[in-house]
């Protein structure tokens, strides 16, 4: 049985196969832009479910896509949160979406 607190887990990420985090570590890199300040208002559940709805997107965890936006180079504002929130800049975020959900 899987407990729901390791679904949370950045170290998740490893349970992905090898082809699954790359398609997932080129996703975050050509579309979420690094920022000096963190974007509060979207955090790390709202981005996996952008990533999913994504063209060649998939299902993943929340702490999957915590652990790629580590690997990514990605800072987190308040790691003791269940949902991280990184410094991706709106904008970025903003755009993807518009990208996703218009098509």
């Amino acid at each position: 049985m899987v407990n729901n607190a390791d679904l949370n887990n950045p170290d998740d990420f490893k349970n992905l196969t090898e082809e699954q985090q790359e398609i997932l570590q080129d996703w975050i890199l050509k579309n979420l832009e690094r920022d000096n300040r963190f974007d509060l208002a979207t955090n790390s559940y709202d981005l996996k479910h952008i990533f999913s709805d994504s063209l060649n997107g998939f299902y993943i965890t929340n702490g999957q896509f915590k652990g790629a936006m580590l690997a990514a180079g990605y800072e987190v504002k308040d790691e003791l949160l269940k949902n991280w929130c990184f410094n991706v800049s709106k904008r970025s975020i903003d755009q993807v979406k518009e990208t996703i959900y218009l098509m």
